[in-house]
């Protein structure tokens, strides 16, 4: 007679007996450090009597995505600077690298010098080499028409200002909305000849934003100011004063507050783009870039196009486009904490 051989009883089932939920019993078997010693034991010691035996190599792997260090494969990151010269968008990395592990990947840090082909070339050759497939570009320090990468041999996410050539998919901050949003609470203050303010230091990132929405605000609106879109030089403090005598204006949209030039515009209702340095004067409100999302909504983007084998110059262009955080003149208030990391966000490009 042959005898049958009984399969040992299943976790629901070894769960009943213990009174426990069948998750518990299975985390307790792969060792997860969220159940209690005891109950580890517990259950360990009714698995021992059903002759259940511990795979040491699947115990491993599970380890390892428990603690966030079991990766399908690694992507690229790369900027035109090393990461630890941007502290105000830390955020902005580390909210990536967040998301990244939780969809199987692990990112890896480079940069370049300058623009040059061989550079970029041996990044390219040192990304292949690693199996890499995916790469995040941005947010540059330096405006880039173009960057001479093996553009065919992966897939790419650009971060901030996207290139004229070629055209990648692309995420970034939404501009116009925010814009619009500072027109509608100056307008509520009671300003009508708003104006909009650039910063030479600065200026890739919000010179085409400003301009646009001072031309869009003031279409077909008579009388307006003469030029409402002007771009102060501290050296020539003289335009400056000519310029705000000839459009006289009464509420200002600026990438940042810079002193001491405009000390005098200190009792006007202000906008920045950009979150203070210190705490906002009284009758400012400021943006602060919602960093956390956009490093999700990186990585999230990438993934899809490696899941769908989407490697190089796209036949269509995604553009994710995400607005920011409106706060008023008190930094800190509750449900409005600006970013830590956003000190400094006017380099983080368009």
């Amino acid at each position: 007679m042959q005898l049958l051989q009984m399969s040992p009883p299943s976790f629901r089932q070894i769960a009943a007996k213990l009174g426990l939920s069948a998750s518990t019993v299975s985390r307790a078997f792969h060792q997860d450090p969220r159940i209690r010693p005891e109950t580890v034991r517990r259950v360990m010691a009714a698995l021992k009597a059903e002759d259940y035996q511990l795979d040491p190599i699947v115990s491993i792997g599970m380890s390892k995505i428990r603690q966030r260090r079991f990766y399908r494969e690694t992507i690229a990151w790369c900027g035109d600077s090393p990461r630890k010269s941007a502290p105000w968008v830390e955020s902005l990395f580390q909210s990536a690298e967040d998301y990244g592990a939780r969809l199987g990947y692990k990112i890896e840090y480079f940069h370049f010098e300058r623009n040059h082909p061989a550079a970029l070339a041996r990044l390219g050759a040192i990304w292949k080499a690693r199996g890499i497939r995916g790469v995040l570009l941005g947010p540059f320090r330096s405006t880039y028409e173009n960057l001479s990468f093996p553009w065919s041999d992966f897939a790419w996410v650009v971060i901030g200002r996207p290139f004229e050539r070629p055209a990648l998919h692309s995420l970034g901050r939404d501009y116009p909305t925010d814009i619009r949003t500072a027109l509608r609470w100056l307008g509520e203050q009671g300003c009508r000849r708003v104006c909009f303010l650039q910063d030479p230091g600065t200026g890739y990132a919000f010179r085409q934003p400003l301009l646009l929405a001072s031309l869009a605000h003031y279409h077909g609106i008579r009388p307006r100011p003469r030029t409402p879109c002007f771009e102060p030089d501290a050296r020539q403090p003289e335009k400056f004063n000519a310029w705000l005598k000839e459009n006289r204006p009464d509420g200002l949209i600026l990438p940042h507050w810079r002193e001491p030039l405009l000390r005098r515009l200190d009792s006007l209702p202000t906008v920045l783009l950009t979150s203070p340095a210190t705490s906002a004067k009284p009758g400012q409100r400021y943006f602060s870039p919602r960093f956390e999302v956009m490093g999700q909504s990186a990585a999230n983007l990438l993934h899809r196009l490696l899941s769908n084998r989407e490697l190089g110059i796209p036949a269509y262009k995604q553009s994710i486009v995400i607005n920011s955080h409106f706060l008023p003149t008190s930094p800190g208030i509750a449900g409005n904490q600006p970013s830590a990391a956003a000190e400094k966000p006017a380099r983080f490009g368009s």
